[in-house]
């Protein structure tokens, strides 16, 4: 008795798959379209990029770090860093450029705006990088405040 119910349930469910199959073939895709915008770059700047000069974003790699920022003018833009003085090309309201070969630890870096009519602006920033793991190091660390990772090498104690 159970098996024929088994089989019954089996033969409910194939003929409801198959009644349903006509009107998943034919059922309508949602059509997507390509959006374009009339934007401009430097509005499509104003959008992503609202981080003043007195506050730019920075995003760090290993030894490198980009920094991206607004002036309220046209401006070219002198950095120093580790007594190196880099001038970025261009003037331009809209700035974006990579400050290479930093040192691990704080580095001091001066951001220099001049504008057109001679006046400046200038913030100092310090962009902190890892220190590199020691070679020789029986443990590592990681470097969140709350977790702390210890590898044992073979052999030898901690």
């Amino acid at each position: 008795m159970k098996k024929k119910g088994y089989v019954l349930l089996i033969i409910a469910l194939l003929s409801l798959t198959l009644n349903w199959l006509p009107e998943i073939a034919h059922a309508q895709k949602e059509t997507t379209a390509t959006t374009y915008t009339t934007a401009t770059t430097s509005e499509l700047m104003d959008m992503f990029l609202p981080y003043p000069i007195q506050n730019p974003y920075i995003e760090t790699t290993k030894n490198s770090a980009e920094l991206m920022f607004v002036t309220e003018e046209a401006s070219t833009i002198t950095t120093e860093t580790n007594n190196q003085t880099q001038s970025i090309a261009g003037s331009t309201e809209n700035h974006q450029f990579t400050l290479a070969n930093l040192q691990p630890g704080n580095n001091l870096v001066t951001i220099t705006a001049t504008m057109a009519d001679g006046t400046s602006e200038s913030k100092t920033i310090t962009i902190n990088l890892p220190e590199e793991p020691k070679k020789d190091s029986k443990s590592f660390h990681d470097h969140s405040k709350n977790q702390q990772v210890t590898h044992r090498k073979k052999g030898h104690l901690l």
